[in-house]
C-alpha cells in the first residue's frame, strides 16, 4: 500500500495537463529561437546591400552564430542544466539574445555586426535549446515521442509565419525595424520560460524492489530512462565522458550534426536562391513559409506515429534524412519556378521537420533521460565543427560558381550522408539493449 501511495505521488506531475502546459511553453520559447535562426535567410538581401560584402561573408555570420550557438551549448549549457536546472539558463539566454539583436540594429560597421547580430544571440540562443528540450521530457513518459514532437513544432511554426512577418516589416519600416521586431519577440518569451520549474516527480525515491540486486534505490528519473545503461562512477573533478563508450551514441554524435548543418544551410539560402533565379523578394520569403508549414505537419506526424509501441524510430529518422538529400539535390532544377522552389522547400521541411521532432527521443533510447543534457551538449560540440565549414562553404561555392548549382549538391550529400550515419547509429543502439537483455536473463536465472 505505501509502494502505491509513492507511485501515485511520483506521477502527480509526469504525464499530467500540467507537463503539457510545459510542453506548450517549450513551444514558446522555441519559436523565438527559431525566429532568430530564421532571420539571416530573411534579411540576407539586405545585409548584402548595406554593408557591400560578398555572399561568403554573409555566410559567415550565420556560421560564426551557429558555431558559437553549438560551442557554447556544447562545452557548458549541457553541463549546466543537469546541474542547475532548465529555467536558470532559457531566461538569461532570452535577456542576451535580446540585447543582442537589439544592439545589431543600430550598427554600421561589418565588424560591429559580427558581435552584435552573430556572437551575443550565439551565446543567448546556446541557453535556450537544450534547456527547451530537456524540460519536455523531464514531465513525460508515456507520450515522450508526441510531446517533444508537438514542442518542437514551435521551431516550424516560426519558420512558417516569421519570414513573412519580418518581410513585410523590411519593405514597410527598414530591415532595422524588422531586428527590433525580433527582440521584442525574444523579452517576450521569458515569461513562457520561467514555467520551467524543475518536475518534483524525479525527486521521489521509491523503495526497494527484488530487481534492485546491488541495493541501488532508483529515483523517478532513472525509472523513466529508455535505455537500459548502468549509472557510472565518475569523480566530481573529472569530466564524465562515459557515454562515449556507447557505440551507438558515438554514431548518433556524428549524424544529427550533418543533418541539422544540412537543413539549416538549405533554410539560409533559400530565399537568396530564389531571388537569384528571377523571383520578387516578396514572393521568394512564401518559400521559407513553405518549408515551415510542411515542417510543422511533418513534426505533428511523426510524433503521432514515433509513439507507436511498433514504430522503429531509428529507421524513420533514416528515411526522413536520407530522402532529404534526394529531395535537396532534385531541387536544382527549380528554374525560376515560385511553384517548384516553395515544393521542393515544402517536401524538404516535411522531411527535416519529422526527422528533428524524434531527434531528443532518439537520444533519450540511446543513452537515457538523465544523460539528455550531456548527450545534446556534446552533439552541440560536434555540429559546432560541421556548421563552422558548411555555412562558409556554402557560400563560397557560390561565389566561384556563380551559380547555386553545387551549394545544393553539396547540401543534398551531406544530408545523404547523415542519414547513413542515423541507420548505423540505430543498428548499434539494436545490438546493445539486446545484449543488455540477454546479460540480464542470465544474471535473473
Amino acid at each position: 500500500m505505501g509502494h502505491e501511495n509513492e507511485e501515485q505521488l511520483r506521477r502527480k506531475f509526469t504525464d499530467s495537463g500540467f507537463a503539457w502546459i510545459i510542453s506548450a511553453m517549450s513551444f514558446f520559447t522555441l519559436y523565438a529561437l527559431a525566429a532568430n535562426g530564421n532571420t539571416l535567410g530573411v534579411i540576407f538581401p539586405e545585409l548584402l546591400h548595406h554593408f557591400n560584402v560578398p555572399q561568403a561573408m554573409i555566410g559567415l555570420l550565420g556560421s560564426i552564430r551557429t558555431a558559437t550557438f553549438d560551442l557554447t551549448a556544447g562545452i557548458f549549457i549541457g553541463h549546466l542544466t543537469k546541474k542547475y536546472g532548465c529555467r536558470a539558463l532559457a531566461i538569461p539566454g532570452l535577456i542576451l539574445t535580446a540585447l543582442g539583436i537589439l544592439a545589431s540594429s543600430y550598427v554600421n560597421d561589418y565588424f560591429w555586426l559580427v558581435v552584435t547580430f552573430s556572437l551575443i544571440p550565439g551565446f543567448g540562443s546556446a541557453g535556450l535549446f537544450i534547456p527547451s528540450n530537456v524540460i519536455v521530457h523531464q514531465y513525460h513518459n508515456k507520450r515522450r515521442a508526441l510531446a517533444s514532437s508537438l514542442a518542437s513544432v514551435g521551431l516550424s511554426f516560426a519558420t512558417f509565419t516569421f519570414p513573412v512577418f519580418m518581410r513585410l516589416t523590411i519593405q514597410s519600416f527598414g530591415w532595422r525595424a524588422a531586428l527590433v521586431m525580433l527582440a521584442s519577440i525574444q523579452v517576450q518569451m521569458v515569461a513562457a520560460a520561467m514555467m520551467f520549474m524543475p518536475n518534483p516527480d524525479l525527486h521521489v525515491k521509491l523503495p526497494l524492489t527484488p530487481m534492485d540486486t546491488k541495493g541501488h534505490t532508483e529515483t523517478a528519473e532513472e525509472k523513466s530512462n529508455g535505455a537500459n545503461h548502468k549509472p557510472s562512477k565518475v569523480k566530481a573533478c573529472n569530466i564524465d565522458v562515459s557515454i562515449l563508450k556507447n557505440p551507438a551514441y558515438v554514431l548518433f554524435l556524428f549524424a544529427y550534426p550533418f543533418a541539422s548543418s544540412a537543413a539549416s544551410t538549405f533554410a539560409n539560402f533559400a530565399i537568396q536562391r530564389g531571388i537569384f533565379q528571377g523571383i520578387d523578394e516578396f514572393q521568394a520569403s512564401f518559400i521559407m513559409s513553405s518549408f515551415g508549414a510542411c515542417s510543422i505537419t511533418g513534426r505533428i506526424a511523426a510524433g503521432f506515429i514515433g509513439n507507436l509501441k511498433c514504430t522503429r524510430r531509428d529507421l524513420l529518422s533514416f528515411g526522413y534524412v536520407f530522402t532529404a538529400g534526394i529531395v535537396c539535390i532534385i531541387s536544382i532544377f527549380s528554374g525560376s519556378s515560385l511553384i517548384l522552389h516553395a515544393v521542393f522547400a515544402g517536401c524538404f521541411g516535411f522531411l527535416n521537420g519529422s526527422y528533428h521532432s524524434l531527434y531528443t527521443t532518439l537520444l533519450v533510447d540511446i543513452v537515457g533521460l538523465s544523460e539528455l543534457p550531456k548527450a545534446m551538449g556534446y552533439i552541440q560540440l560536434v555540429k559546432c565543427i560541421i556548421s563552422a565549414i558548411s555555412f562558409p562553404l556554402a557560400g563560397l561555392l557560390f561565389d566561384v560558381t556563380q551559380d547555386y548549382v553545387a551549394t545544393y549538391l553539396f547540401i543534398g550529400i551531406s544530408n545523404i550522408i547523415g542519414g547513413v550515419i542515423f541507420l548505423c547509429s540505430g543498428i548499434a543502439n539494436r545490438r546493445r539493449r539486446s545484449k543488455n537483455e540477454s546479460v540480464e536473463i542470465k544474471e535473473c536465472s
